[in-house]
This record gives structure tokens, sequence and C-alpha cells, in this order.
């Protein structure tokens, strides 16, 4: 999968990056801001965005999940430790890779998201992965 990775914390940036390349993913990004990620967007295809809420000091990655649906098409989960935002806007993203997770989390979560996406059974998700959505469509 073409992964828009969204991340304003460069050590968390980076390491995703290397276990979604592991993973056999692309990784666009990452992006460390909302003017960022949307540049990527706008120039990329991609298949699924992994959004931080948290962005600059501020929930601007809820937004940006919005955006990215509404203006180019790109689904979006959410990974933060900011659960109940998360859950008040859970209209904006398939789920919630709850802060901190294990590095297989996040190559499972991609594993869950693709199923979603292709309309597929979902494989079991990893415990710190919350579904919002049964379906992105």
């Amino acid at each position: 999968m073409r992964i828009l990775l969204v991340e304003d914390d460069p050590i968390l940036a980076l390491t995703a990056a290397a276990v979604l390349e592991e993973g056999a993913h692309q990784v666009v990004g990452p992006a460390h801001g909302v003017t960022q990620a949307l540049e990527l967007a706008s120039a990329s295809a991609v298949d699924l965005a992994l959004v931080d809420i948290n962005l600059a000091g501020r929930d601007e990655g809820i937004e940006l999940a919005r955006r990215l649906r509404a203006e180019y098409g790109i689904v979006s989960v959410f990974v933060s430790g900011q659960r109940q935002v998360a859950e008040d806007n859970r209209d904006a993203a398939l789920g919630l890779l709850g802060k901190p997770f294990r590095l297989d989390d996040l190559l499972r979560t991609i594993d869950v998201a693709r199923a979603l996406i292709d309309g597929l059974a979902v494989p079991p998700p990893p415990a710190t992965l919350e579904l919002f959505v049964k379906s992105p469509r």
C-alpha cells in the first residue's frame, strides 16, 4: 500500500516509516504538518493515511483526516494517545491506533485497513486498534 504518514514527532515518524517499508509498503512522507500532508496527497497516489491527531500542539489531525477524504478520497487511521478526541471524531477515520503501540501492531493495522478498504474479511485487529467503521465506503 502507499501510505501517507503524518506525524510531527521525528523519531516516531522515522521509526514508523522504516517499519512500514520493511513490511513492503511505500511511505509517502512523513509529513510533519497539515500543509505538507496536503501537498503530498495532491502530488501522490495514496491508499491510506496514518494521521497523528496532535500536530504542532493542536488537534489539527482531525480536520486533516476530513480534508484528505473529502478532497482526495483518502481514508485515514488516527495514530494517537488522545483516545477521547478520536472517539469524539470517529466519523473522520477508520479507527484509532493508540499510542504507545508495538511496531508489529502498526503492520497489523495496515492489514486491517486494507481489508476494510477492499471490502474483504477483516483480520483480527491488534489490541491497540479501535475500529470506528466496518467499511469506509
